[in-house]
């Protein structure tokens, strides 16, 4: 094979396309095309030669770099410059077209030119392109986003800071949530125990609530479900379908539902209207979370302050049945009465009993069968009658009712009836306190509220300054001994049988109960009793 067929076939087998023009012709004729050539355009060569490369122009070819080429070639140099070129069957692809002048001696006498068809890189770079743009839109949006929920929740928490009132801290959330252009209307509602329905307390927006409830046995309510299971609930037309009887505006395409919940007290539910479906994007969802703990909180501030400043009390007095408490139910099955001793908490509640009329050791056996007592020791022992000491498990009634001030006086349970006395501080909601009670012990009712005034300092009051003044194990350590009769003349228990319970060695019992007794009396003498 001699060297120019050896050339002319290397050519023909490059991957891109190689076309030469004549530059002495008119228009710049071509002379020569390879077959990549006529695989990237489809035209054959007896359709070429002879022509100008315009023929792969179009429509849609930009006149930029054509102007570039046309400069270039009357220049006599060389260019590179990509544009939309069209396919002999209308097809587009971008090409990248290289042109070189061929010079004999001086004069330059042919063009040759390079097609490569660079569509897929194109794609690929208008892609990224518009993925830039798309991450810039929302980085803006979401710079839009925090900006605006920074105001809000800044707006919301100076409120809940300056607030006096709940009805006050209501008002003002609901007004500036609907101030939020992405806000229809917004309402907060508590559950009243006595109808176990959710009533609106304040709105605003486009919505009249007066006279609206929603009854707790509608499960299929967000509402209802948020209060019921403390957790928010966001719902929109484009996913959960099963909102179609929730109150809402007529605009409404999606609603959130959050718990007003601080500790394990629940004081209602906030909820929130939006006219578009996406409202409550992921952002949205964790503001207005915020917001529903921040509201609880603000009313567990002025429940507390509430509760110090209030110069009257309630004590509430209920009956309990035997799926109430567990004693109640204990009390049946053994035939015995319990009385209420006190309670300690050691990071547990514990609960003192008195027990008449059935054997301690029995009475043992029979409160490890219920799931609400994680341990039950026999503190003291005599026949038919014993102190008990009740460990629970999880988070009990009595720990719900001390988070709100309340104080548990007396529980009696005989034969499979009780009763439960409680003092209610003023400036707490009696009827959160009975609500609290009642979804604890199914079967409970209130048949006594009285109403009383409190002394300048309460006997709580000065119980509570005392037990501020010790540590958690010193309290412990005295509640048990005095529960158990560990004082008393004829002493029931010892020392070493109170360490035991405790889980410690008797002589680190003794350091507590003297360090418990050196800052009682400390209070005693320096701070007098209470009148």
């Amino acid at each position: 094979m001699s060297d120019d067929r050896l050339i002319e076939r290397a050519i023909d087998e490059a991957p891109i396309g190689i076309t030469i023009a004549d530059a002495s012709g008119t228009d710049l004729p071509l002379i020569y095309l390879n077959d990549a050539f006529e695989r990237l355009t489809g035209y054959p060569p007896e359709e070429t030669l002879g022509s100008n490369c315009r023929f792969l122009q179009g429509e849609r070819t930009a006149p930029e770099p054509v102007a570039t080429m046309r400069e270039a070639i009357g220049s006599e140099e060389s260019v590179s410059v990509e544009l939309r070129n069209y396919r002999k069957d209308g097809t587009e692809f971008w090409n990248q077209v290289d042109i070189a002048p061929i010079h004999d001696g001086e004069e330059v006498t042919h063009f040759v030119g390079f097609q490569t068809d660079v569509t897929a890189r194109k794609r690929a770079e208008r892609e990224v392109r518009r993925r830039v743009r798309e991450v810039e839109r929302e980085r803006r949006k979401l710079q839009e986003v925090l900006d605006r929920i920074e105001g809000l929740l800044e707006d919301i928490t100076r409120t809940l800071v300056r607030a006096t009132t709940r009805e006050g801290i209501e008002e003002t959330v609901c007004d500036r949530l609907t101030a939020e252009e992405a806000y229809d209307a917004a309402w907060i509602g508590e559950r009243i125990p006595t109808t176990d329905r959710i009533e609106p307390a304040t709105w605003a927006g486009p919505v009249d609530l007066d006279g609206t409830t929603l009854p707790m046995d509608r499960g299929d309510d967000p509402v209802v479900r948020a209060l019921a299971t403390g957790n928010a609930r966001f719902v929109s037309e484009d996913g959960d379908t099963s909102w179609h009887e929730a109150v809402r505006t007529r605009e409404t395409r999606a609603m959130a539902a959050v718990p007003l919940v601080s500790g394990e007290t629940t004081y209602g539910v906030l909820v929130v209207y939006a006219t578009r479906p996406d409202a409550f994007d992921d952002h949205e969802r964790v503001v207005l979370e915020s917001i529903g703990r921040a509201i609880a909180n603000a009313y567990n501030t002025l429940e507390s302050r509430r509760i110090l400043t209030a110069d009257s009390a309630v004590e509430l007095e209920f009956d309990l049945g035997t799926e109430d408490l567990f004693v109640v139910s204990l009390s049946a099955r053994a035939d015995c009465r319990f009385s209420y001793e006190g309670a300690a908490d050691d990071g547990e509640t514990l609960l003192f009993f008195t027990a008449e009329g059935a054997p301690p050791e029995t009475l043992l056996e029979l409160a490890a069968e219920y799931e609400a007592v994680a341990e039950t020791t026999v503190l003291t022992a005599d026949g038919t009658t014993g102190l008990l000491e009740f460990r629970l498990a999880g988070v009990s009634l009595v720990t719900r009712l001390a988070n709100r001030g309340v104080r548990l006086r007396s529980i009696r349970a005989d034969g499979g009836t009780g009763r439960l006395r409680l003092v209610v501080p003023g400036g707490v909601n009696s009827r959160s306190v009975v609500e609290l009670v009642t979804e604890a012990c199914p079967t409970a009712t209130l048949v006594a509220s009285r109403e009383y005034d409190r002394p300048p300092q309460t006997d709580d009051e000065y119980r509570l300054s005392v037990e501020g003044e010790l540590t958690d194990r010193q309290s412990l350590a005295l509640r048990k001994a005095y529960v158990s009769g560990y004082f008393d003349p004829d002493r029931r228990i010892s020392g070493q049988e109170i360490a035991a319970s405790m889980g410690i060695s008797r002589s680190t019992f003794h350091q507590h109960l003297r360090a418990a007794h050196r800052k009682l009396l400390g209070e005693f003498f320096d701070r007098g009793l209470p009148d």
